[in-house]
């Protein structure tokens, strides 16, 4: 046996044993700053081979996905540019729930996938069109004002359907609306209102067209108001200035057409104006003031003139006192 051979093999567990010893400090200084990792990413799968006239009911979700090797690497923002998840479904030819094979891949030397997941569950569905009829909204906000009447009865939508293309799993739960505004009006009105379909949970926009986009909204609104011709009553408040008295008030106009709900307005024998306060007043004094109406009610004017009249008192007269007659002296 060759002599340098036995210094080789001489004490060589000794040796073996320092030689790990040595590896593995060498690992842990390698290491050290830069330990082993996994990171997790979530990617949402490509989607591929779907035949015509199917659909993917709802989006598929991101997938979470594993990447292993030094942290530095896996947290690399190269990582997420260089994974992806993709998923074929070409050989999908009816409408249901399936589990299908995910693929997934990195095009990262420095890293790994570490037990990617190997499949996804889709839901396909098959497309179709319907006509469906278009529902007139109007929120209780947005009603027309006290006095008038809207008839949902007779409120129609131009046209009265709209296409709809959509899965045919939802398709018949779908409810075209056309929302309109009359706070603001008194009488039947013509309004072009953009028509939404509200959607089932899950189902995002893409998967929900139609047209027309817009209706014309016929709203029928009537009054329910009674109109009455009511005298006018003034309402003074105060005391005139010392010395002089109030002699009278004349209002112009005397009568004034008082427009509003039956309950309320049938319920009226005159309006009342708003208090004139005609406190220290020595004089006729002309006042424009507004009138008192009950809530719904409005009339044919918004205020009225009011003209008080003031006399001054007359000023009393003091009474002399007489001379008393002297008394005679009677003769000696």
């Amino acid at each position: 046996m060759p002599r340098h051979f036995g210094l080789l093999v001489r004490n060589w567990r000794i040796k073996l044993l320092a030689l790990l010893v040595a590896c593995g400090m060498w690992v842990g200084v390698v290491y050290a700053s830069n330990p082993p990792a996994i990171a997790t990413y979530y990617v949402i799968p490509q989607v591929s081979g779907l035949n015509s006239g199917l659909l993917v009911l709802y989006p598929i979700k991101s997938v979470a996905i594993k990447v292993g090797g030094v942290y530095s690497n896996v947290h690399s923002p190269l990582v997420r540019a260089h994974l992806s998840a993709s998923v074929n479904l070409s050989a999908i030819k009816s409408p249901g729930v399936y589990q299908v094979h995910l693929a997934s891949s990195l095009q990262d030397p420095n890293a790994f996938l570490w037990y990617p997941p190997t499949t996804v569950a889709v839901t396909i569905d098959r497309w179709q069109t319907a006509s469906l009829p278009v529902r007139v909204v109007v929120p209780s906000k947005e009603l027309p004002q006290a006095g008038y009447k809207f008839n949902s009865q007779a409120t129609t939508a131009s046209p009265a359907d709209v296409k709809v293309r959509a899965p045919s799993s939802i398709i018949s739960s779908l409810q075209p609306e056309a929302t309109v505004n009359l706070s603001s009006w008194k009488a039947s009105v013509d309004l072009t209102t953009p028509v939404q379909i509200p959607l089932p949970k899950g189902v995002s926009k893409s998967e929900v067209t139609f047209s027309p986009q817009e209706v014309t909204v016929h709203a029928s609104i009537s009054s329910e108001t009674n109109h009455l011709t009511l005298p006018v009553d003034y309402i003074l408040s105060g005391q005139v200035a010392s010395g002089y008295e109030l002699t009278g008030a004349q209002v112009t106009p005397l009568f004034v057409s008082a427009t509003g709900p039956p309950g309320i307005v049938d319920g009226l024998s005159a309006v009342d104006t708003q208090p004139i306060d005609v406190s220290g007043i020595s004089r006729d004094t002309s006042y424009q003031v507004r009138l008192n109406l009950p809530s719904g009610v409005s009339t044919s004017v918004s205020s009225v003139t009011v003209v008080v009249t003031v006399t001054q008192l007359p000023t009393a007269t003091a009474t002399p006192t007489p001379t008393p007659s002297p008394t005679p002296t009677p003769s000696p």
